[in-house]
């Protein structure tokens, strides 16, 4: 790998890194590159032997790439491009924009969407039935009304729907692969990804479908369901739960993994966290979005853990 001049245009890149991280993605722009040599390779195999953290971090740094490279839009514009891959269009700089910046902005703007909400925003939809719907921040939704079904497609995000009773034409919000129905109610639905989607019921009461598995969802109780089966259902307090309506995030014991995962939609760039058992680890956190800029300093503060800023795109979330 050496001392390529290739590498040193980077803008400081990393400069909050430690050594075997910066090497890692040094590593992982060298082997993706077009010009890549036999003994680049070899060196490479001897600087993973040589240290166990060094395996470790270039996992993360493929772990990294794999999210954003298998979006749809970034696969449609490589095969569209075709443009030739060396040292120099791929330097440490480069490879941080496109795992943190580029990929991560394609993702949040979905061109289907019949409402859509920026980072950190908030909207209310009034739609033709007189039925609301209130927005989160980074999130996308469609609506399609017919004589007989009111079918609301959230491809993203999270909303609070409040329902107008219509008993001969069920309103059904459809994210990932469930379907929640209500006639005349209002509840909440929280779609972080195609494995954790969770239903949230404020008035009334809903009926969910995932598959053949179907749940009825009562006032004051939530649920998560995935692509395949419903979990059981949860007292709760709707107040806390759903007090991003309110200008704040209430995190009770909920796995920070999921934290971040809705931290991402208040503020701008992308957190991401380093490491499974980080992920799962149960937090307890209150969030005032009226102060999102202290969103960082807010989780150094109160949880153990070590924030290091790659790009103004993407932020590495460790644990300290």
């Amino acid at each position: 790998m050496g001392t390529d001049p290739n590498w040193t245009d980077d803008n400081d890149f990393g400069k909050d890194l430690d050594p075997i991280s910066r090497e890692a993605v040094t590593w992982f722009a060298t082997l993706h590159a077009d010009d890549v040599t036999k003994a680049d390779r070899s060196a490479f195999r001897a600087w993973l032997r040589q240290d166990e953290r060094h395996r470790a971090a270039f996992e993360e740094v493929q772990r990294l790439w794999s999210g954003a490279s298998e979006l749809p839009i970034v696969k449609t514009r490589r095969r569209e491009r075709r443009i030739a891959v060396t040292r120099r269009t791929l330097g440490k700089g480069a490879l941080a924009a496109m795992i943190g910046g580029g990929a991560w902005l394609a993702y949040q703007q979905h061109p289907f969407a019949d409402y859509s909400t920026g980072t950190g925003e908030r909207r209310t939809v009034k739609l033709a039935d007189n039925s609301t719907i209130d927005m989160a921040g980074a999130t996308a939704l469609s609506v399609d009304f017919s004589s007989r079904l009111r079918l609301v497609t959230l491809h993203r995000g999270e909303a609070y729907f409040s329902v107008q009773s219509e008993t001969s034409r069920p309103f059904v919000v459809e994210a990932a692969a469930g379907r929640t129905m209500a006639i005349g109610t209002s509840f909440n639905v929280d779609y972080i990804s195609d494995d954790d989607v969770r239903v949230t019921v404020a008035r009334h009461a809903v009926n969910i479908r995932v598959g053949a598995a179907d749940a009825r969802l009562d006032a004051g109780s939530q649920l998560t369901y995935n692509h395949a089966s419903i979990g059981a259902p949860q007292a709760i307090d709707p107040a806390s739960e759903l007090g991003w309506r309110d200008g704040r995030l209430v995190f009770l014991s909920q796995p920070f993994g999921r934290v971040i995962a809705s931290l991402n939609r208040w503020r701008q760039g992308r957190l991401m966290v380093m490491g499974s058992a980080l992920a799962a680890r149960p937090v307890t956190l209150i969030i005032d979005l009226q102060k999102s800029e202290n969103i960082l300093a807010t989780l150094e503060d109160t949880l153990p853990i070590r924030v290091v800023s790659v790009t103004p795109y993407l932020t590495l979330v460790f644990e300290a």
